[in-house]
């Protein structure tokens, strides 16, 4: 049974004065496990409104990103985003910064229309984005028979021809467990305004929101199919209206496959299908270029008290640079939020150091693993040495949306979104005072080693958030090394944000700022801790064993 969403504001925006709240039921918890709060300066556990980002503050930084859409690694609207975040950590006192790069073969096209179209039986079609990594075509483009790709009876062979691949509907219920723990809620530990989130492991209809319906479209792999097919083309029709479908990036990003693809919107797709369906003819164009490019991860620290020395302890700042949106991936802004509040403290009184560690794999060819050799912890081993926490932010200040007649409106909620932590009570606990503190509204706190309060599994940290995760066998930890450490990790869930057309115009600069400054508060925790105290009490009774989320790339849903 589908549990529909009242349509009403439940974004909650506190007067910033309220951000001045004495976070003692907290630090309580904290003294109990042996914190000696004689030592701490009282501004890591009681924030200072002053020295917290502003809403007009956080526009200014988004506007720097969405001024450079899309955000993809190697090029030049990405090197001006890092070129702002690494002036910006400098100004609040970050030093040694340092780029871990390498050189890759980086694969573009236009963002508009100029050097990709298609002609289907003679007609021109609206064209809604391209496949990345795809190949490319001549000037003229190519010209082949169309044919239909049926996924319940797929063709013999698809050699040759410019195949037309349709995204596979929903299943029917009942559904399966693999596709409830995948593609609806999860189980939570905690949730604010939870009255508006759709009951865990229930469907969630597209029309309600579509949070889980583009991941489950994407997540399909269907540019796998003209690659392996020795197609000469392809076109891949999303069940979306064009409105939702301008500009969809392909992801998980491929590796090169020489299949030139077209993305096409469910209106503009359906004479498509029709045509090929018929043996029909098209042309497809799509002109992309290669060049060597540099990818690097920047890393640089806000020096604690002991910085430089052996004694010197890090909490790792950790993100993801690159994305198509403008919270994919916006999750430095949050971590530049971090760090213009504790550079306010005086060194001396910052018990640990931050370490800001930006990555930049997460849109390029391959994904992380293609690139794991050249990582700077594989590179750097001895790094990890200093690690005691973690911080993740990725994807603040998201808004709920959904299709109505074509168009994309917003459903008037937050998006629903994630804070992640460990098995320890300590950390969940503080976890859920912060976000009822600083309004984070929609927040499920999560604790993926444990039974949620339903009894049900609670969603995978995700990200590079697995860095601070312990080695269960989930994750591929020659990639994300696992440090098992205890921390607090930020994901909003995307929804409508996979694109350059979800502008600064779709986001929130008051939830940006609830968010930013829970995972303040957080690193304050984390800063202030007795570290024996806040470990990790393991998974229990397997509840890391969810449905690998690899293989849903690698098979058919």
């Amino acid at each position: 049974m589908r549990r529909s969403l009242p349509h009403l504001l439940t974004l909650r925006t506190l007067p910033l004065g309220v951000l001045i709240v004495s976070t003692g039921s907290m630090l309580a918890c904290r003294n109990a496990s042996g914190l000696d709060s004689a030592t701490i300066h009282p501004n890591l556990t009681e924030l200072r409104s002053e020295w917290i980002v502003t809403p007009g503050e956080a526009n200014r930084w988004a506007l720097i990103k969405n001024d450079n859409l899309p955000t993809l690694t190697g090029s030049q609207e990405w090197l001006n985003y890092m070129h702002f975040l690494e002036e910006k950590f400098a100004e609040y006192g970050a030093v040694d910064g340092v780029k871990n790069s390498w050189q890759f073969e980086r694969w573009y096209t236009s963002e508009d229309d100029s050097e990709w179209s298609l002609v289907s039986n003679g007609a021109p079609v609206r064209v809604a984005s391209y496949g990345a990594y795809s190949g490319s075509t001549p000037a003229e483009g190519i010209t082949a028979d169309l044919i239909y790709y049926d996924h319940d009876n797929p063709p013999e062979s698809i050699e040759g021809k410019v195949v037309v691949i349709p995204t596979r509907p929903h299943p029917s219920p009942p559904f399966s467990e693999d596709y409830l723990i995948n593609y609806a809620f999860n189980d939570y530990e905690y949730a604010t305004d939870a009255d508006t989130l759709p009951a865990p492991f229930e469907f969630v209809d597209p029309t309600e929101s579509f949070t889980f319906d583009i991941w489950w479209q994407l997540a399909q792999g269907l540019d796998k199919i003209p690659a392996q097919g020795k197609a000469s083309g392809a076109v891949i029709v999303y069940d979306m209206a064009y409105e939702r479908t301008k500009g969809l990036y392909t992801f998980p990003v491929p590796e090169r496959y020489d299949a030139p693809t077209v993305i096409l919107s469910r209106e503009d797709g359906a004479a498509v299908i029709a045509d090929a369906r018929a043996g029909k003819r098209a042309t497809l164009r799509l002109e992309a270029s290669t060049e060597t490019a540099t990818a690097y991860q920047y890393i640089a620290y806000l020096p604690g008290a002991d910085y430089g020395t052996p004694d010197d302890e890090q909490i790792v700042l950790v993100n993801h640079t690159d994305g198509p949106s403008i919270t994919q991936d916006n999750g430095a802004l949050g971590l530049l939020a971090i760090v213009k509040y504790f550079s306010n403290i005086p060194q001396a009184d910052r018990p640990r150091t931050l370490k800001i560690f930006l990555d930049c794999r997460h849109y390029m060819p391959g994904l992380e693993s293609a690139f794991s050799d050249v990582d700077w912890f594989t590179r750097h081993p001895e790094a990890k040495n200093k690690i005691v926490a973690m911080i993740q932010t990725e994807h603040l200040g998201e808004m709920d949306h959904r299709e109505v007649d074509g168009r994309v409106e917003p459903t008037g909620y937050a998006e629903q979104s994630y804070l992640w932590t460990r098995n320890n009570d300590i950390l969940i606990e503080a976890a859920k005072q912060a976000v009822d503190q600083y309004g984070w509204s929609r927040a499920q706190v999560s604790v993926p080693e444990r039974a949620g309060s339903r009894g049900g599994l609670q969603q995978v940290w995700w990200g590079v958030g697995a860095l601070g995760q312990a080695d269960t066998g989930y994750y591929n930890c020659d990639v994300w090394h696992c440090l098992d450490l205890p921390g607090f990790g930020l994901g909003g869930f995307l929804g409508h944000y996979w694109s350059p057309a979800a502008t600064i115009e779709r986001w929130n600069k008051d939830l940006f700022v609830s968010q930013s400054t829970t995972m303040t508060e957080l690193t304050g925790v984390l800063m202030s801790a007795d570290l024996d105290a806040i470990q990790s009490q393991g998974s229990v009774d397997s509840f890391l064993d969810h449905t690998n989320r690899d293989e849903q790339f690698n098979k058919a849903p």
